[in-house]
């Protein structure tokens, strides 16, 4: 009798297990419970509240629902049941709210509108994605506030341009997900993207770039277009804080004004990324004046009280040899040029503070000395975090989520903890940049989805499992399909390819490892476009081809095109020799690494090149029995950005027995080692009287030790080359 008994309440348990809805909320309130029963919300009559706010916050959720389901709910309509809204002065938490849905009723309450309107939020993820004429709710009582009060997201806009419509949809997700801060990275060395009345040449020069295959790419947001963004946002409980990087990363508007740096030169928009020596000339009145004039139409634009100067990767190479900067350091009595830096970040500061607003910088502002009002945006770990605490500063602890999703996983995303042991009063919360140098409207869904759902979990309630969240985020993928966001993969990348050389085979592999199912890769060999020939895992390339490779999803292109070169010339396939050791993370193929007919790009890491740190690059080709040559060609790539140079020389040299040595030339080259921009450099020797030998040689010596200039002076150069030619 007792075993039967039990099993009844066994049974029982079970059933009403399976009777609890399912309810997937992200990010998890923090404090839910279901119960039985649902609320028909499609039958329901809604109670407009009098206030203002609280209006519009239900005027934005009937719209939510008509858009989302087809239903629209109404204030007239005669019903038993009731949709209520409603503040609640008790719930102490400024974005706190409280949600009860019985079988009769809804009641939302809230501190103030921004609460009630996290609970629209809530409220739009138990609807069903599709239309329908009937929407149950489950029965539920939720109270829940967020953990930190800051929770952001960067979105670079200086590397690469997007369009308002993409950021009106990316504020929508954000908002969904209860991230409270649009971070707008505005300007950068690559390009200035506001306008700016009394500067016009920040965007009809500074705007624009020309890049490497010799097309151009800008853009920017007229001030029009900026308060419609700003006002979209306010709609959805989103601050924008927009981000005017200086005094570094500033290379677009000084060329669009080139009074402004310390060499008053003329230069280009760059097309190449990383940190660059140019910088705002910190020593005169013009530049601070023209910051100010900057930030006054800033201001105007965006009511946030935050307002982000960037601050970071400021080179200290043009200010210690400009006579006006050192003119400065003395007049001020300033120690050195980090604290002109100081001194720069610091009048920046007592400008926007006389305008009421609060000054936001990366960690580098520390540099010199930091006022303890601002806030420090820290990037670089948390020894920086302790440091700006402990000089009184609040501080933003950030999540890149430029890492591909191959390293920076899905579950490192949900572990990731902003808090400070013992300080954690001074985190005011967290900010999850998109620095998009090789980001685009084509694949920014993959970086930030599922990544950003996860970062959203972690800053609004921190005590939930990974599992629990995993489940809950399994529902959410149907709804980014349906507002038709391309999500990328939880823990690989959403594509990697390789070209490799075969020699046994005499034949080339392109391998593609793709992190979704439904990716597929179109191809098409020279220079026809793509067409609806795809493959997967390999593909065999039998011969010399330019190949072209179109990632696509559900019919749409999903990443940027690829490209790859294969050469064909008397030396392909041989056997190499080195007198000096390539380095491991560039060797293509080893013994074929400069025989192998592949071409690299301007991308040094495209798996085209190999390369040498700090030695010389010496190679020895057996040709496998005397022929005749007369043109000799090495390829080298110069990216000073990444400590890649090229040779100070290249020397040819030819051997019938591999020992004894005959040299042919010693080429060099004009390219200024102060050019940054990407570039191929050909070392090539065209024999006058064709020559016959078995072995080849080609020395190209290494440049050294970086100069001074070089945010790298002192370490050593690399050497990088893709193809020893022989014809």
């Amino acid at each position: 009798m007792k075993a039967f008994i039990f099993f009844i309440i066994c049974k029982l348990a079970v059933l009403n297990a399976f009777s609890q809805p399912f309810v997937s909320i992200i990010p998890q309130p923090q404090h839910l419970e279901t119960r039985e029963g649902s609320f028909p919300l499609h039958d329901a009559k809604l109670s407009i509240p009098k206030d203002a706010k609280a209006k519009k916050v239900v005027q934005f959720f009937v719209d939510a629902i008509k858009q989302q389901t087809g239903v629209l709910l109404s204030a007239t309509k005669a019903s038993a049941y009731s949709i209520h809204f409603a503040y609640k002065k008790s719930i102490s938490e400024p974005e706190g709210y409280e949600i009860n849905i019985t079988p009769k009723s809804i009641l939302v309450e809230a501190n103030n509108d921004k609460g009630l309107f996290w609970a629209v939020q809530t409220l739009r993820q138990l609807l069903p994605l599709e239309k329908t004429t009937v929407i149950e709710l489950p029965c539920l009582q939720i109270k829940d506030a967020p953990q930190y009060a800051w929770r952001s997201n960067m979105l670079d806009v200086g590397r690469h341009f997007f369009s308002v419509e993409f950021i009106k949809k990316h504020i929508d997700l954000l908002s969904l997900y209860k991230i409270n801060k649009f971070h707008w990275h505005l300007t950068d060395d690559q390009g200035w993207r506001i306008a700016i009345k009394k500067y016009p040449r920040l965007t009809t020069v500074g705007a624009w770039r020309k890049e490497a295959d010799g097309s151009s790419h800008g853009g920017f947001y007229t001030q029009d277009q900026i308060k419609e963004v700003v006002s979209y946002a306010q709609q959805r409980n989103i601050t924008i804080i927009p981000e005017i990087e200086m005094p570094g990363h500033c290379m677009a508007a000084i060329v669009a004004y080139p009074e402004l740096s310390c060499r008053k030169k003329q230069l280009e928009v760059p097309a190449y990324f990383g940190v660059i020596n140019d910088v705002y000339c910190a020593g005169q009145e013009l530049t601070y004046e023209f910051c100010q004039n900057v930030l006054t139409e800033v201001l105007a634009l965006f009511p946030s009280k935050y307002i982000h100067i960037g601050g970071d990767e400021v080179p200290k190479f043009r200010w210690q040899h400009c006579p006006v900067c050192q003119q400065r350091i003395k007049t001020e009595g300033i120690k050195d040029e980090h604290g002109l830096q100081s001194y720069f970040i610091k009048r920046i500061q007592k400008f926007l503070q006389l305008k009421g607003r609060i000054l936001i910088g990366w960690d580098e502002i520390m540099e010199g000395g930091a006022d303890k009002n601002a806030v420090i945006e820290v990037w670089r770990g948390q020894e920086k975090a302790n440091e700006a605490i402990a000089n009184g500063n609040s501080i933003i602890q950030t999540l890149y989520l430029d890492a591909p999703p191959g390293s920076l996983t899905l579950k490192k995303s949900f572990e990731f903890n902003p808090s400070v042991e013992g300080k954690n009063n001074k985190v005011l919360g967290a900010d999850c940049p998109l620095w998009t140098e090789w980001v685009t409207e084509y694949n920014a869904g993959y970086m930030l989805y599922p990544r950003l759902q996860a970062f959203a979990e972690r800053l609004w309630n921190d005590k939930t499992s990974y599992a629990d969240f995993h489940k809950r985020l399994r529902r959410h993928y149907e709804r980014l399909d349906k507002m038709q966001v391309m999500f990328g993969a939880e823990d690989k990348n959403l594509l990697v390819t390789e070209l490799k050389f075969l020699p046994a085979e005499k034949n080339w592999r392109l391998y593609a490892q793709t992190g979704l199912d439904e990716l597929q890769v179109f191809y098409s060999l020279n220079d026809e476009p793509p067409t609806e020939y795809s493959f997967f895992d390999s593909l065999t390339i039998s011969s010399p081809e330019k190949i072209n490779l179109v990632p696509m999803r559900r019919g749409k292109q999903a990443l940027s095109a690829l490209k790859y070169t294969i050469i064909d010339h008397r030396a392909l396939g041989k056997k190499v020799r080195y007198k000096e050791s390539y380095h491991e993370n560039y060797k293509k193929i080893g013994d074929y690494g400069l025989t192998d007919g592949i071409r690299g790009g301007l991308n040094f890491g495209d798996g085209g090149w190999m390369g040498w740190f700090g030695k010389n690059l010496d190679v020895i080709v057996d040709m496998d029995s005397s022929v005749a040559i007369q043109y000799l060609e090495l390829n080298c790539l110069q990216q000073t950005q990444s400590w890649i140079l090229l040779p100070k020389k290249v020397e040819f040299f030819i051997s019938e027995d591999g020992e004894n040595w005959k040299q042919l030339t010693t080429q060099t080259h004009n390219v200024p080692d102060e050019d940054f921009k990407p570039q191929v450099h050909v070392f090539s020797y065209r024999i006058p009287i064709p020559l016959r030998t078995r072995y080849i040689r080609a020395i190209a010596t290494n440049y050294g030790k970086l100069p001074d200039w070089h945010n790298g002076a002192g370490s050593d150069a690399w050497i990088f080359s893709d193809e020893l030619i022989v014809r």
